[in-house]
């Protein structure tokens, strides 16, 4: 969607004002900026509009109060007065909270939008906070090193042209002073943002995300009876194939059990087995031991467990809510490794053996 202006003789020559008058020490590329004004210097984001508009146009609406939203009223500038609430080192420094007191965002949410040209490889990346999928609001991100783990995740959506000086030296609770909105060239200038045109966008955004999710269903659905045509359905969603059967009675409720397991995804990747050795075992390959009310395993294998006998074996295809849901899994960053991560709305595959009760 192209935007275009809607503005008289007086709004084109306020406009050319408010243009030169930031521009009046700066001279800037083709392109839609943001100059962040704060208390330890000036932070100068490139927004990328033509291949993230949803975000941007949240972003750039905010922040010239073209947006309707719960916090503040129209035509006052959003991010003005906020501050960095969240600074983490070498991660992060996070900021666009909620400016008023009793209110947690915007009051609205947007799809995520990412594009395979945006990636968090290096300090400087622009980035949408949220809290899962297409939970996108206000908050925003610069990261500070190479997230690139946070890929495919988190929609990356600009980056920091100069200021990255600032940017490392920005401590929590620093104050955003104010966000300058800069168009330089015909198409930047025609990207003004306007609640009609904002909201089209949105609603156009969340069917294509409504379709790419309704296709990934499906196909998760083929997959799953080519490869598993005999699976069995088990509570909350759940489907399972009896691999090898169990002797005697089920575990009693504070049993221990010694376990052996692998998970993979769906496409195939193996993300964790008793094999590699497990969180009580460091890296020394031997059973993985769980003892109900103690040891935290996702709620499907829980549900498993409290049905399976000595010397079973089961493969158990979990769905995402029943697995990390919406807020995925990040395994901890290893030095010299590049951070695993089980994206959000993941579905699982599991074989698990009951080795011993005791």
């Amino acid at each position: 969607m192209t935007f275009r202006r809607s503005l008289g003789l007086i709004g084109m020559l306020s406009g050319l004002v408010f243009i030169l008058g930031s521009c009046s020490s700066t001279d800037y590329p083709e392109g839609l900026y943001a100059e962040l004004e704060t208390e330890r210097g000036v932070i100068v984001l490139q927004l990328e509009f033509e291949k993230t508009p949803v975000t941007v146009a949240n972003f750039v609406g905010l922040a010239e109060g073209r947006i309707e939203n719960e916090a503040m009223p129209l035509e006052t500038p959003y991010f003005d007065g906020t501050v960095f609430h969240r600074v983490v080192p070498g991660h992060v420094i996070q900021a666009g909270g909620p400016p008023r007191e009793g209110h947690t965002g915007p009051g609205y949410t947007i799809p995520n939008e990412i594009h395979s040209d945006l990636s968090h490889a290096r300090a400087g990346m622009l980035g949408m906070a949220n809290g899962g999928p297409h939970t996108n609001g206000s908050q925003f991100y610069i990261t500070l090193g190479d997230r690139s783990y946070l890929d495919g995740d988190y929609t990356v959506f600009g980056n920091v042209i100069r200021g990255m000086e600032v940017v490392e030296q920005i401590a929590q609770d620093d104050i955003i002073r104010k966000i300058r909105i800069m168009r330089v060239g015909k198409d930047a200038r025609d990207f003004e943002v306007s609640e009609e045109n904002f909201r089209s966008l949105v609603e156009d955004a969340a069917r294509a995300v409504a379709e790419a999710e309704a296709k990934k269903r499906q196909e998760e659905e083929a997959l799953i009876h080519s490869r598993w045509p005999e699976a069995e359905a088990a509570a909350h969603g759940v489907r399972f194939v009896a691999l090898q059967p169990g002797r005697g009675d089920r575990a009693e409720p504070d049993a221990r059990l010694e376990l052996s397991y692998t998970g993979q995804t769906l496409a195939g990747t193996r993300f964790c087995s008793s094999a590699d050795g497990t969180p009580q075992s460091g890296d020394q390959a031997q059973p993985f031991v769980y003892e109900p009310g103690k040891t935290r395993v996702i709620p499907a294998l829980e549900e498993a467990l409290r049905d399976m006998r000595a010397g079973e074996k089961r493969l158990l295809i979990v769905p995402a809510a029943q697995a990390y849901g919406t807020s995925g899994f990040y395994a901890r960053q290893r030095e010299g490794e590049k951070r695993f991560v089980i994206s959000p709305n993941t579905t699982l595959v599991y074989e698990i053996a009951v080795l011993r009760v005791r």
